[in-house]
């Protein structure tokens, strides 16, 4: 399943202004990442967390699902 389809990069970047707290920053940021080509077990690595974090953050974002 490809996270994201919907949504744009340049509507990602958007969003750090509505985005409050760490956490919601992180989940951001992988987005933006993803959406450039860093793959989750990349991300997973990158944010010392489990691939299926990184999964469940796409998830949350994802507006086609």
């Amino acid at each position: 399943m490809d996270h994201l389809d919907e949504i744009s990069v340049e509507e990602l970047q958007d969003t750090p202004d509505n985005v409050d707290g760490k956490k919601p920053t992180q989940r951001l940021l992988a987005a933006i990442a993803y959406k450039n080509g860093v793959s989750q077990t990349e991300l997973a690595e990158w944010y010392d967390v489990q691939r299926r974090t990184i999964y469940s953050w796409l998830k949350r974002l994802d507006t086609s699902g």
